[in-house]
Parts: structure tokens; sequence; C-alpha cells
């Protein structure tokens, strides 16, 4: 029998890491819909306009997220994430004190943009996914959670701020509370495993073999392929594509679903909670689709019926008028959209490998990030042009429909490395 008495899993802690990380980092995200339409009416700008901070923010996250992979294979998660808080805490509270768009777009898109580049996506599921093989759906479904709590917590905190001291107080608020999430960075993430080291047993905390034996304690580096074989590469291709589009879809919701509700005559209060909303569906929907992706043949096929529950939510929307139907959009689409979070990266290690997945993960990311800096921007101008947001949604079913037809050609491209199971006290 394996001896697991007073020893704990390593890994987990680095999942807890990431957890507090994404929960920051998109609840901030989503707290954008919150606080939009009052910042926007203070600068005296248009809602296109408006979208532009948002806009540049996920456009400098595409830009940096290959180059955040790089490092994280390189150096490993602890200071990236670290200085990430610290950077992204900044350019919030620092948006406390804007009086133009220019300085709004500066701090929120540019400074909070950078930093949140070392508390997103790339750096916290390349560091999950390098301690975990046979769990690895259901460890980055539990960090990716984090985000469905941010989406829950820190819209409902920033909306209580806004309403007793303004909007300016509510981002003093989140960059407090970014800022703090160096801290656990700082003190649990002393191991220095990055994705193409070898793992070795007992590394940084007890012995890996106790509880949760998931990496390769016979240290053999990981198997995968370099960016630089993966971009010649179909599957690459399909993935990165697939993933520009569907984000399209998800953040062109995000950031107008508050001022879309409103609009319909909704209570700003149950236009609110409609976020909240998503963000519980979400929670559940990461641990199912992470969950599920492990028990699939293919990874990718978790997101089919992911994509099904998204494409229904936005069809809801369009016909949204009163705040019952807002709260089943919110369900279907939040539960639904959760499943990116954790699968896509699972999709990225199983097919191209681990030895550098920072980097294909974050050239992958990238094209979400397009996606996401596109999505807002173009929903702000439809409705600009047409008084609505009737086309907007369209154009987002439009784009999920054509993500999910890329989706399906992806194949796997990288030979596994042998999983070599221990068994027994010991592994040998």
């Amino acid at each position: 029998m394996r001896n697991t008495r007073g020893s704990f899993y390593y890994g987990w802690l680095v999942v807890s890491v990431a957890f507090a990380a994404l929960f920051v980092n998109y609840g901030v995200r989503y707290t954008s819909t919150v606080l939009f339409k009052d910042a926007v009416g203070e600068l005296g700008v248009s809602r296109g306009a408006g979208s532009l901070p948002f806009t540049v923010m996920v456009a400098v996250y595409a830009l940096g997220a290959p180059l955040v992979g790089r490092l994280i294979d390189r150096y490993g998660p602890r200071w990236i994430i670290a200085g990430g808080a610290v950077l992204a805490g900044s350019g919030l509270w620092l948006c406390s004190r804007i009086n133009s768009l220019f300085a709004f777009t500066f701090f929120f898109g540019i400074v909070f943009g950078i930093g949140g580049n070392g508390i997103g996506l790339v750096p916290t599921n390349t560091a999950v996914a390098v301690w975990f093989r046979r769990r690895m759906g259901l460890a980055l479904g539990i960090a990716t959670m984090g985000i469905g709590f941010g989406t829950v917590v820190l819209p409902l905190l920033a909306e209580v701020v806004l309403s007793r001291y303004g909007w300016r107080a509510s981002f003093q608020f989140l960059g407090y509370v970014t800022a703090a999430v160096a801290v656990p960075a700082l003190v649990l993430l002393r191991g220095k495993r990055k994705a193409g080291a070898p793992a070795s047993r007992g590394a940084v905390t007890g012995n890996p073999q106790a509880g949760e034996p998931e990496v390769d304690s016979h240290g053999e580096d990981p198997a995968g392929m370099s960016l630089a074989a993966a971009i010649r590469t179909a599957s690459f291709w399909r993935l990165f594509f697939s993933f520009v589009l569907v984000v399209v879809a998800i953040y062109g919701v995000m950031l107008h679903q508050v001022p879309f509700a409103t609009d319909q005559g909704i209570d700003k209060w149950w236009a609110t909670l409609s976020v909240m909303v998503v963000g519980l569906t979400s929670i559940g929907g990461r641990l199912f689709f992470g969950w599920l992706s492990d028990r699939t043949g293919e990874r990718k096929r978790a997101l089919y019926p992911a994509f099904a529950m998204v494409g229904l939510g936005m069809l809801v929307l369009v016909f949204t008028r009163q705040a019952w139907s807002l709260m089943v959009f919110a369900s279907l689409f939040g539960f639904g959209y959760a499943a990116y979070g954790p699968v896509v990266p699972a999709i990225v290690a199983d097919v191209f490998g681990k030895a550098s997945m920072g980097a294909v993960f974050g050239a992958i990311t990238t094209g979400g990030a397009l996606g996401g800096a596109a999505g807002p921007y173009l929903t702000g101008l439809i409705f600009d042009l047409t008084g609505g947001y009737f086309w907007a949604w369209m154009l987002g079913l439009a784009c999920a429909a054509v993500s999910l037809v890329l989706l399906s050609g992806v194949r796997v491209v990288a030979t596994a490395a042998p999983v070599r199971e221990q068994r027994g006290e010991g592994g040998h």
C-alpha cells in the first residue's frame, strides 16, 4: 500500500495560487461591466469609444501572452505571478485618478493589461498542467473556478462600493485586492518546476508519490513540440482561430451585458445579479467540464455540449426583456462558457505536449485575446450604428458556430511520453 501519512501533494498548492490569481484577474474583467456605464458617462464618451480601454487591455494581453509563456517555461511561475499582481493592482488603483479616455486607456488598457498577463490563464494554467497528468482536467477545473468565484464576489463588492462612494473608489478597492495576490504567490510558489523541466521525487514538499502521483518521478523530460514546430501544424491554426472566434462572442457579451439589460428597462440590481449568476453557474461548469475532459477520448469533445449551452444562452439573450429571462440566459451562458477555461489548456497539453506548453499555450491565448479585444469593440460599434444589440448577438452566434467547426478538426500531433505508473510503496 502507498503510505500517505503526513504527506501532501505540492501540485494542489499550485492550484490554490492559480485559483487566487484568476479570481482577481477575471473578476476585475467582469466587474468592468458594472462600472462601465458610470465611468463612460462621467468621461462623456460614447459606448463604442468607452470600450477602448477594455479592448486595449485584451490586445496587450494578446501581445504579451507568448512572452509570458516563454518566461514561465524558463523561470517558473513565482515571480511572474507576484509581479503581475502588483503591476495590475497599481493600474487599477490609478484608474481612480483618471479624467480622460486617454488616461483610462493607459492605466486600465496598458498597465493593467501588462500586469494581467502575469496573473492570467497562461502562467496559472501552465503552472498547474505540468504538475498533473491523470487528473489534469480536474485540477485545471478547480483552478479556473477562481474565475467563477471572482465574477460572483468582485462585481457584488464593487457595486456596494460604487453605490456608497462612486466608481473611482471601486477601482481603488479592486487595485488593493489584485495586488494582494502577490503574497500567496511569493509564499507558496517555492518550487522551480517549469513546463520543460523534469519532475523529481519529493520536489518542494513531501513525496509526490504519496496521495496523487501525477507527474513522472523518473526524471524524464516531458514530451512535446516546440512552438516553432507547433505553428507549422494545421491543428495549431485550427485551435488558434477557433479560440479567436469563440472569445469574440463571449467577451462581446461580457462587457455589454449590464448596459443591454438596463436598456431593456431591467433594474440595475437585477442586471448586476445576472453577472453574479454567470459567475455562480460557471463555477459548476468549470469543475464539470474539467472532469468531463478527463473522461472523453479526446478532450475537445467536452466543448461540444458547452457550445450548445453558450449558443442557447445567446438566443435567450436576443429575446430578453424581463429579469427572469436574463437569469435564464446567465445560467446557460455561464455554465457553458466556463468550459473553455480548463479544457483549452488541457487540449494544448494533449495535442502539442508539455515540453514548451507555456510558449504554445501563450500563442494560442493570443488568439483568444485578439478575439477578446475585438468582441467588446464590435459590440459597442454595432450598438452605436444600429441603436441596439440584436446584430451584435447574431454576430456572436455566427462566430461561435464557426469556432466549433474549426475545433472539430484539431488532432493530436505530439508523441506522448510513456506513462509509467508507480505501484506499491516506493514506486519501483
